[in-house]
């Protein structure tokens, strides 16, 4: 048996697999195949057997190329908070599956009758539509047959990684990892298990959903591979960026971006931060990381980009050159995310003249993001974690606009992870990690940026941004 693992990542727009040499972590073939999805004001979501056929589909592409015969174990990761809903006699989806973007679950979020405090110590998050619970009570209420397996008791609801397990396993396996359960908001990160007051505030029965394993664990097999990893998609991206390690901090562009910070096995809750878990197995316990979502990223630009503005991310740097800084942008498309936590804000553009151009608002997106994310670490600094040195992935970070800009304002250093594919490659290496291997031997893509202006011209810069954040806030209505 040769040391190859398959990686899996079902991520918001597309299925993705590749082969991952175990011993050095080099990628010897990948294959994306792009995911459909309806999209539209507070809709997010995505047909069942799409998600199961675009994630085999890129599987077996990769399977094809060596035979199952050489490969170790398949890595599961997949995006976390979006929830499917299925019929356990035939492993089909009852309704359209919604997206973690999905918001039509906000009024039931509203009604639920804990507090935000209870939420908070008991599963790390916030009771907001972002998360799982309020999208199942949405369908139950919103989809006749949905009700009626659940009166069945003929429903499973699960996280995506779950919905894959069941179907490549052809049934055997109903289960996911506490990374996934956690985002259903029904379980306790405290006691690691569902957590009756949290079902009973949504009126739902543990029954529906899966068994909570460790990360790395047994969860079958498909096509004779033993699959032994099952893990968020943040978490798997942040452990190929450093997150393996206590005291590590990244920054992920995707759709959406996300700050996270590994605080070890202690806990700590600060408000308007949630508090996740990390990978986990039967010798180690989770370690807890410091997370901080933005609600949108990449999804900004697609915006733009929809509005008419005729642009692609890889032509950032050119736009970076000519725009000027005069133009602010709040990018608060869907809101904004920690510590916020505003469903309600809209985006707001200032500073527009006669003379600004199509660059200086596009631009402005991207320092609005850089900044966003600078409140987010300045705020934990008032918390007391200094973060001294970050890592940077994701598709928006690759030009390297994201990461200078961040480095300038926060004057400190940033490496940014040159390989794209973050996700995949994490998972195959916590994968890796506890099935032996050497994984700190594993070649990083690192490329470093430094400061490139003034400390003075950073606090100026920022003090700017504040001045029009605050004001931007009070725009909205």
């Amino acid at each position: 048996m040769s040391d190859i693992i398959i990686s899996l990542d079902q991520g918001s727009s597309n299925s993705r697999a590749a082969l991952i040499e175990a011993k050095t972590g080099k990628i010897l073939a990948k294959k994306f195949v792009p995911l459909p999805f309806e999209a539209s004001q507070n809709t997010f979501c995505y047909d069942g057997a799409s998600l199961y056929n675009t994630q085999i589909e890129a599987l077996l592409e990769v399977l094809n190329q060596v035979g199952s015969s050489e490969i170790t174990a398949i890595a599961l990761s997949a995006q976390r908070s979006t929830i499917v809903l299925w019929d356990k006699d035939n492993g089909s989806a009852l309704c359209p599956v919604l997206s973690w973007l999905d918001g039509r679950a906000a009024k039931i979020s509203a009604q639920n009758l804990l507090s935000q405090q209870v939420f908070h110590q008991k599963t790390g998050l916030y009771n907001t539509p972002y998360f799982s619970a309020p999208k199942i009570k949405w369908c139950l209420e919103n989809y006749p047959h949905v009700k009626k397996a659940y009166e069945r008791g003929r429903l499973c609801v699960g996280p995506v990684s779950s919905f894959l397990l069941w179907r490549m396993s052809e049934g055997k396996i109903f289960a996911c990892d506490g990374t996934f359960a956690q985002r259903t908001l029904l379980y306790n990160i405290n006691t690691k298990t569902w957590d009756e007051e949290l079902l009973q505030s949504f009126g739902l029965e543990k029954t529906i959903l899966p068994e909570v394993k460790h990360s790395f664990d047994d969860y079958g097999s498909y096509d004779g591979i033993p699959i032994k990893l099952c893990l968020g998609d943040q978490q798997a991206a942040s452990a190929a960026c450093g997150l393996l390690k206590e005291g590590s901090a990244n920054i992920n562009y995707g759709t959406g971006a996300f700050f996270l910070l590994n605080i070890g096995q202690k806990q700590d809750f600060i408000d308007g931060i949630l508090t996740s878990l990390s990978w986990d197995s039967l010798e180690k316990n989770a370690d807890y990381i410091l997370e901080a979502p933005l609600i949108t990223a990449g999804s900004l630009f697609t915006w733009l980009q929809k509005l008419g503005f005729d642009f692609t991310l890889q032509t950032l740097q050119d736009i970076a050159k000519k725009a000027r800084e005069e133009v602010l942008f709040l990018p608060a498309l869907g809101g904004l995310g920690a510590p916020w936590w505003n469903y309600n804000l809209k985006p707001v553009i200032s500073g527009l003249e006669v003379a600004s151009t199509k660059e200086d608002i596009i631009f402005a997106a991207v320092r609005g993001l850089n900044f966003i994310m600078t409140d987010i670490i300045y705020y934990l600094k008032q918390k007391g974690y200094n973060i001294a040195s970050l890592q940077m992935s994701g598709g928006l970070s690759k030009d390297g606009v994201l990461p200078q800009l961040q480095s300038d304002i926060l004057q400190i250093p940033l490496a940014q992870q040159e390989e794209k594919e973050t996700t995949l490659i994490g998972a195959a290496a916590v994968c890796a990690k506890n099935m032996g291997y050497d994984v700190d031997a594993w070649q990083q893509n690192l490329k470093l940026y430094t400061p490139k202006i003034s400390a003075q011209d950073a606090i100026l810069k920022y003090q700017r941004w504040r001045q029009f954040f605050d004001w931007a806030i009070k725009q909205n209505f």
